[in-house]
């Protein structure tokens, strides 16, 4: 089954939560704004399609708004 786009309502919601944190995995994004993890998942590949966030690989996957961040090194 195709997804459809994600919920705009959504990704405002992840955008404005991570305003308010450094990072976060999206687990932790779905348990603060209330929603299920599938739909901030979509919501979050496509905000990165956007180029708004970035996906941080830290030993684990985190997201961040983009360029929040810095590069270690």
């Amino acid at each position: 089954m195709e997804k459809g786009p994600a919920n705009p309502e959504i990704k405002e919601k992840v955008l404005a939560y991570l305003g308010t944190v450094e990072k976060a995995k999206s687990k932790e994004i779905a348990a603060q704004i209330g929603e299920k993890k599938a739909d901030v998942d979509l919501a979050v590949k496509e905000l990165a399609m956007e180029d708004k966030v970035e996906y941080l690989y830290i030993t684990t996957t985190f997201v961040a708004l983009k360029g929040k961040v810095k590069e270690p090194g």
